[in-house]
């Protein structure tokens, strides 16, 4: 009889590599919250005060909105892969803490794609960091982040050159939205 050897876990794998698992999970955790809160806020400003601001940004912020959504779903799905968990509770998720750039955007005064675009920049910074603690460690943990890193700068891209700050975004217009780098991971993230 031939002795079966199970299949190492994901987490398994993550941990042969030298990495801090659990660090790791709560990293990625920490960017699926962020994921989440600019869900919300990209779902509000697409349905409600931004609207009205002109149908390239209402294009743009659905767009976006659609890749968070993307995001989110990815990471939340390497976070339980790695065997980590989330809390039944939404609000515990999340937090208390509010939305500093849709509170500036609520109450008005700055350009509204100039303070997504900082709010942009600002997002996919944490993505640099996870692709340097997992590169050459975790392939597909750093093949997630790195995607998702590259479309948070397209998204940076798409709000500088609806608010005049830059030059165009490289993806033409109907294809902005789909997450291009993301769809071309294997699995259900890149579906």
């Amino acid at each position: 009889m031939i002795a079966r050897h199970a299949m190492p876990t994901a987490r398994e794998i993550a941990g042969r590599s030298g990495l801090d698992v659990d660090a790791l999970v709560e990293a990625l955790s920490a960017a699926a919250r962020a994921e989440l809160r600019a869900l919300y806020r990209y779902t509000v400003l697409s349905s409600g005060p931004l609207a009205f601001a002109g149908e390239g940004l209402r294009q743009v912020l659905e767009d976006i909105r659609g890749e968070v959504r993307r995001h989110f779903e990815a990471l939340a799905r390497r976070v339980c892969e790695l065997e980590g968990a989330f809390p039944a509770s939404a609000g515990r998720f999340l937090g208390e803490a509010g939305d500093a750039v849709l509170e500036e955007l609520l109450s008005g005064g700055r350009d509204p794609a100039a303070v997504l675009a900082g709010a942009a920049a600002a997002d996919a910074a944490p993505y640099a960091a996870l692709c340097e603690l997992t590169e050459g460690r975790d392939v597909w943990t750093y093949e997630l982040v790195a995607a998702v890193r590259h479309e948070k700068l397209e998204h940076e891209a798409w709000l500088r050159e609806i608010a005049g700050l830059g030059p165009p975004g490289r993806f033409q217009r109907g294809f902005r939205g789909r997450s291009p780098y993301l769809s071309r991971l294997p699995g259900p993230q890149g579906a």
